[in-house]
């Protein structure tokens, strides 16, 4: 052992040294490396800095170019003032000055001085101006002189500017300081930097970060020769005399002005990031130092161990020869040229011989039958190298009883060629015996309880361990049966189950017989499903036990939960249908409003994108929608454009208001664009006690959604008055179709020449009279009538109606006058309008020009290919097309010029006050000088005064209309009227 120590010491000392060498070349590449670095930073530091100083030399270079022409245009001002209007000089450049001042914020003062500084325009002159107008004081190329900064108002400095106007007078200006601050602030120069500007005496102007302490001061100027020349310094590392901090600087200087403009990086702050790499360079060099000393300890203490292990394999092998002994195991082996088997003296007990060796041939022929031919492979697979031998066998002994052995061996190579295969032998045969008898049993209980297709388990009610499970329970929880016997009961229980199962156990334990409850179970891959558990008390293996049957219900209940789904959410959103939502409001037994969104263009969006972006952007406003109702309250979907929202009492309904309103006027984003809906919001408010149901609140929700997008509102609160609208718009609507052939009248107004105001044509009105005397407006019934078709039905009863007319008037001998028939935009551009009114002629044997048509502006417009069209065909027929309400619409011209018109009717509202209002007469002349140029007649509507008439008479309108001239009235009382009229005349 004493050898062995010595020889270690050598490596330890070798490493020991070669560590040190090593140490020395990676201190050495450290150094380097943090060296190099430092260099690095310092030089970016200074390049940063000359072109911090060079950067901010030039602004202030044009703002002093600036200032100067300014001073300069001034100057050349006051020297002309001064040599033409001596006397009047300073009063008018007090007035110019006054206006440079306005526009120049910066500049405190501008003064007009003599040669002893004295003012000679309005402000303070400086009677220091002779001691700093010198040479000195002004650079190359510029006659501008910068004087000594001087203090404003006891705070503010100001820097005083001299230009010579004359040999006895000089233009004084004084530029604030806080403009050259300007200039140098906001510069990126970190915590410690600084950016100054300094004059030829060293006064600090301007300084960034700003000190108004230091601004007006004196201080060493370094470099003062540089001043008044084109140059850029680098000054290295400084120590600034202002406050002591330690700097990287340069200075920059120009050859026009004598100022000059230093910036500085701060050494410290330069540096901040290279001591971490110092830090780590110096932690690192110790860890070496440490790793190294810590390998030769080792060394050190491997030597040692090995001493102590050498005692401890003779004391080892002392105490396995006694284990062998009372294990029953014995070694053996085999050499390859003897092929004799050699073994331990106690394998003469195991194989009943007294020679400590056997040839191979004689040992297999005292191994069983059954197992020679499986001994005898597994043998020579073992000894030719590609397995290790681990058989059981059975040895018949010389008397013919049979053990049972276990063996196990391998083949090692002894020197350089001889193989030997070595290993152990164990007498197993009483523990084999045992081990079988136990199968036996082990096979039987399977048997019964491992066939059973429903997961089974045992487990102590005391402990809750498993004390044997199926093989359904294997296969249903994932573990293996070794695993569940390892576990307890709780293992499979989510932890929130565990005082039930506890409770149930208790209750199973006084012979209380439980039904099969619902319970949740938990497989190994931590998946959770439902099963119906059935318990029950028996006794297992001579102790109390509880046997549980596990059925799975998971794929039954979760049909029945989707089936409950269903019945109360949309599938596609995700959100509560109606119904449900009317459930869940009338259970709250609290105060709730309801908000019912039509969003007008979402089912668009499916029918011309297709039913992928449809249902892209109906999931997104369902989403935006879902945050908002997860926030205050409940959201419901209704196919297909149609939400409703609801919140109780406890939430500020106004802000739950303003939130909703503000997330539907947002556009949605679909797969590659944005889309705007027309959102219309209905309010309506439940109180508890009110007797309502949810559906009829959110009926009225509905209804003001609707009032909503009829009003052309975003949100609207339910009115009962406009409920009762709606409801007589309803029962208007249900009346319409009887009333078209009963109840609706054509009434007439004539439409007269404007020169002398006989009859020129008639226009066919229409009225609804009701039984009491009065009539429904058209307004009333005729939107109604285009909204729910049936304004083609009205338009055909319309035409019919006016033809039967023209008839009367041919009957009565008013053949000439023409009856004029306004038609929707609906029948013009949904009907065979042509057809019509010429099957109407036809009928009542009407003459071509008999009947003609009117059409608004705004409709004409809306397809005016198709509305040429049907003009061109009534125009083939005979029939005249009038534009009635011309100049309130918003048509192009370009498709006007080629309509085939033949009147443009004059809207009332330019008539009103034609006489005396200029605005209404320049658009009536406008339109009548239109319409003739194009050839056509020009009808004004709405006359109502003889001024008006008079108005237009005078300014060439073709034929006038309004009740001046006549009401709307039945046939028969016009046709009266006319008769009159034509007996007086």
């Amino acid at each position: 052992m004493a050898a062995l120590s010595r020889m270690l010491v050598r490596p330890q000392r070798a490493l020991l040294w070669g560590g040190m060498l090593l140490g020395l070349l990676f201190a050495a590449g450290l150094a380097t490396m943090l060296a190099s670095d430092f260099q690095r930073r310092q030089d970016v530091a200074q390049r940063q800095s000359r072109t911090l100083a060079v950067g901010s030399q030039r602004l202030l270079w044009l703002e002093m170019r600036n200032l100067e022409r300014a001073m300069q245009g001034v100057g050349a001002d006051a020297a002309q003032l001064f040599r033409s209007v001596p006397g009047q000089a300073p009063e008018l450049l007090d007035q110019n000055i006054a206006g440079v001042l306005h526009r120049h914020a910066e500049l405190d003062s501008i003064v007009v001085v003599d040669q002893h500084g004295r003012a000679l325009t309005s402000g303070v002159g400086d009677l220091q101006l002779p001691l700093w107008v010198d040479g000195q004081r002004r650079g190359t190329g510029s006659d501008l002189y910068l004087g000594p900064p001087q203090r404003r108002d006891g705070l503010n400095w100001v820097l005083p500017l001299a230009l010579q106007l004359e040999q006895d007078r000089w233009l004084l200006v004084r530029l604030h300081t806080s403009e050259l601050q300007r200039i140098i602030g906001g510069l990126d120069i970190g915590t410690r930097g600084v950016v100054s500007i300094s004059d030829v005496e060293g006064h600090v102007l301007a300084r960034s970060p700003m000190d108004g302490n230091v601004v007006g001061q004196r201080f060493g100027l370094a470099h003062r020769e540089a001043l008044g020349s084109d140059a850029v310094r680098s000054l290295g590392v400084e120590t600034s005399p202002v406050d002591g901090v330690a700097r990287i600087s340069a200075m920059s200087t120009l050859h026009q002005y004598p100022l000059a403009v230093y910036a500085g990086l701060g050494h410290r702050e330069v540096l901040a990031a290279w001591w971490p790499y110092v830090y780590a360079s110096v932690a690192m060099f110790l860890l070496y130092c440490g790793l190294l000393a810590g390998l030769v300890w080792g060394v050190g203490r491997a030597a040692r161990r090995q001493h102590v292990l050498a005692e401890e394999l003779r004391t080892g092998h002392a105490e396995l020869l006694l284990a062998h002994q009372v294990g029953h195991v014995c070694t053996w082996h085999v050499d390859e040229d003897a092929c004799q088997l050699h073994w331990s003296p106690l394998a003469r007990e195991i194989f009943g011989v007294d020679v400590d060796a056997l040839p191979l041939s004689e040992f297999f022929q005292r191994v069983h039958r059954e197992d020679g031919v499986r001994m005898q492979a597994a043998f020579d697979r073992a000894f030719a190298g590609d397995a290790v031998l681990d058989e059981v066998f059975r040895i018949v002994l010389p008397g013919g009883d049979v053990r049972w052995v276990s063996a196990r061996g391998r083949r090692v190579m002894i020197g350089d060629r001889q193989r030997r295969m070595i290993g152990a032998m164990t007498d197993i045969s009483e523990r084999y015996l045992a081990r079988e008898r136990a199968d036996q049993a082990e096979r039987q209980f399977r048997l019964l309880f491992d066939r059973n297709p429903a997961p089974f388990w045992v487990f102590d009610p005391d402990t809750l361990r498993f004390l044997e499970v199926n093989q359904a329970a294997v296969s249903q929880y994932g573990y293996t049966r070794e695993e569940f016997l390892a576990m307890s009961i709780l293992d499979i229980r989510p932890r929130e189950g565990w005082e039930e199962i506890r409770g149930a156990i208790a209750e199973a334990r006084i012979g209380e017989v439980q039904d099969a409850k619902i319970r949740l179970h938990q497989r190994k891959d931590g998946t959770v499903f439902e099963v119906r558990a059935h318990l029950s008390r028996l006794d297992f293996d001579g102790r109390a036990a509880c046997l549980v049957l596990a059925e799975d219900v998971s794929e039954r209940l979760a049909y029945e939960r989707e089936l409950a789904y269903h019945a109360s959410h949309h599938p596609q959103t995700g959100l509560l249908n109606t119904r449900a939502l009317a459930e869940a409001l009338d259970e709250c037994g609290e105060g709730y409003t309801v908000a019912f969104i039509q969003l007008r263009g979402l089912r668009l969006i499916s029918d011309a994108l297709g039913n992928d972006i449809g249902d892209a952007v109906l999931q997104a406003m369902a989403t935006r929608l879902g945050g908002l109702g997860a926030r205050f309250g409940w959201l419901a979907f209704q196919p297909a454009e149609d939400f409703v929202f609801a919140f109780s009492d406890a939430h500020d309904a106004q802000n739950a208001l303003d939130a909703l309103v503000q997330i539907v006027s947002e556009p949605v984003r679909g797969q590659d664009s944005l889309h705007q809906f027309e959102p219309s919001i209905g309010v309506a408010v439940h109180a508890p006690g009110d007797g309502l149901l949810a559906a009829q609140v959110v009926g009225m929700a509905a209804q003001a959604a609707h009032s909503a997008r009829a009003e052309g509102d975003v949100l609207a609160r339910f009115d009962p008055s406009v409920n009762a609208r709606l409801a007589e718009r309803l029962r208007l609507a249900g009346r319409i179709h009887n009333a078209i052939d009963a109840e609706f009248e054509l009434y007439f107004q004539p439409i007269c020449h404007a020169s002398d105001g006989t009859p020129a044509a008639l226009e066919a009105l229409l009225r609804w009279p009701q039984a009491d005397g009065s009539f429904i407006p058209p307004g009333d019934f005729i939107q109604l009538c285009e909204d729910t078709g049936l304004i083609l039905a009205l338009g055909r009863w319309v035409i019919r109606a006016a033809a039967q007319a023209q008839r009367q008037l041919v009957d009565a001998g008013w053949a000439d006058l023409p009856i004029a028939v306004n038609v929707s935009a609906v029948q013009f551009f949904n009907s065979d309008l042509v057809g019509e009114f010429g099957r109407a002629m036809e009928e009542f044997g009407l003459a071509r020009g008999a009947l003609q048509v009117e059409l608004t502006e705004s409709s004409l417009m809306r397809k005016p290919a198709q509305a040429m069209q049907t003009m061109q065909r009534l125009h083939e027929q005979g029939i005249c097309v009038s534009l009635d309400d011309f100049g309130t619409g918003f048509s192009s011209m370009s498709y006007l010029q080629h309509l085939p018109l033949d009147i443009l009717k004059i809207d009332r509202s330019f008539v009103a006050d034609v006489e005396i209002n200029p605005r209404n007469a320049s658009i009536c002349r406008a339109l009548l000088s239109l319409g003739h140029s194009m050839g056509l007649t020009i009808i004004a509507e709405g006359v109502e005064t003889p001024g008006q008439l008079q108005w237009l008479a005078a300014h060439g309108c073709d034929q006038v209309q309004g009740y001046l001239l006549g009401r709307p009235a039945p046939l028969k009382t016009v046709i009266e009227r006319l008769d009159a009229v034509e007996g007086v005349l």
